[in-house]
């Protein structure tokens, strides 16, 4: 699907819903705006890719919008030398981050709670299996192979709905 086949009544019933969603999590009016532009902006690029527009991977869209925006507010200064405003090309690449976030929670979905626990913790939050176990009061080794079990489950998890690939790195 194109850009000319997403109609405008849709385009303006998304653009809605975002603001919306931002504005309810306590974004003000303007930035609302900002971060709605960028939200469609991604729903696009994900529709271009045959992504199914739904609610919930727009409020996923809005969400990783929001972080992303709020991650780059903590990195810069207040105040910016002149050069740093005509950066262009970055923005190219939280398109994909948002996108593999997204695609990265749909897996994470598809586990239990335990699993999932394992897998954030040791995975995106950087945790040794020593400390995931002391957390969550089990022995090193089956935490070992949950982690293992939970990583293969995600893997077929995305070759059978045809999404990608989960590649993620195992710190000691």
């Amino acid at each position: 699907m194109t850009r000319s086949d997403w109609s405008t009544a849709d385009e303006l019933g998304w653009r809605e819903a975002a603001r919306w969603w931002f504005l309810m999590h306590g974004v003000e009016a303007n930035l609302a705006e900002d971060l709605t532009q960028e939200a469609l902006l991604r729903l696009l690029r994900g529709q271009q890719r045959g992504q199914p527009l739904t609610r919930a991977y727009l409020y996923r869209v809005c969400q990783s919008v929001l972080y992303d925006h709020l991650r780059q507010c903590a990195r810069e200064s207040s105040c910016q030398p002149l050069d740093a405003c005509c950066r262009v090309a970055v923005v190219e690449m939280g398109f994909q981050q948002a996108e593999d976030r997204a695609f990265l929670e749909q897996a994470l979905g598809q586990l239990r709670p335990l699993e999932r626990a394992i897998v954030e913790m040791h995975h995106l939050e950087e945790q040794t299996f020593e400390t995931i176990a002391a957390t969550l009061g089990i022995p090193v080794e089956r935490a070992k192979k949950i982690s293992q079990r939970a990583i293969k489950k995600m893997q077929q998890w995305a070759r059978s709905s045809g999404g990608g690939v989960i590649c993620l790195t195992t710190c000691p």
